[in-house]
């Protein structure tokens, strides 16, 4: 039995603060050069079969089932040459080793208000962290440009195998006051228990959670003030199937 949730993902590149005027309408790309990422010097690729190239990877911090991709080129309307032509599309899990997906042929943008990208390829739900764009030609240009790329994604956190039983997290950490548990569980009906140990393996504190429908965040009720800065255990249980995490409170 696995749950799952569709999502995306949308990369943009900004060097200023306006975020909302990047898109004024939905799919829409403004033509502003500060909307865009722009390489003109050429550097080790992290795919060390390419040599010195320009480059974009992106780490998603997580790894992600990937699917459908759309590509907004580079859309200030005096550099549309920087837009990237031909590139190569590689996908990773470590940064380290890396698969190709393809190479691929991206349409030079309008550099009008009203540009709206175009569909790329898809990963055909690839499990993946990390993301390279390697341009091989462009449009003409002294440098290479690109706006923006959505990836379609599936969140992991919330396929939960039947062997696993659910999936958690604890966050934020490092910690101060409070800490909070996300978790998905295949059985809602069952509390989850959890035990806070200090670094010497000894007991701080205990609790449960109850379920709560169309809830998979919950506030663990900590007497965080009793508890000195440093690490510290918390083991999660539910039927016999346990996760650990490290969590290091701050003053």
């Amino acid at each position: 039995m696995m749950k799952k949730q569709h999502i995306y993902i949308l990369l943009i590149f900004l060097v200023i603060t306006p975020v909302i005027n990047a898109q004024c309408y939905p799919d829409r790309h403004s033509t502003s050069w500060f909307d865009n990422w722009v390489s003109c010097d050429v550097s080790q690729n992290p795919n060390s079969a390419y040599g010195e190239t320009h480059w974009i990877m992106y780490d998603l911090g997580y790894e992600y089932e990937l699917k459908e991709t759309k590509f907004w080129n580079i859309n200030e309307p005096k550099n549309l040459n920087y837009g990237i032509n031909d590139f190569n599309l590689d996908y990773s899990l470590d940064g380290i080793t890396w698969t190709n997906l393809g190479s691929f042929e991206m349409n030079q943008a309008s550099g009008l208000s009203t540009y709206e990208g175009d569909e790329g390829p898809d990963f055909d739900a690839t499990t993946a962290r990390y993301v390279l764009i390697t341009p091989t030609s462009n449009f003409g240009g002294d440098c290479y440009g690109l706006s923006e790329m959505k990836i379609n994604i599936t969140d992991p956190f919330i396929i939960v195998k039947e062997e696993d039983g659910f999936n958690a997290l604890v966050y934020p950490n490092p910690f101060v006051n409070n800490i909070n548990l996300r978790i998905v569980s295949l059985d809602e009906n069952s509390p989850i228990n959890y035990t806070i140990y200090d670094i010497l393996g000894r007991a701080i504190t205990s609790n449960t959670v109850d379920f709560i429908e169309d809830t998979e965040t919950y506030e663990l009720p900590l007497n965080s003030s009793t508890l000195t800065a440093g690490i510290y255990i918390i083991n999660i249980e539910q039927n016999n199937k346990k996760r650990s995490f490290k969590i290091i409170k701050r003053q």
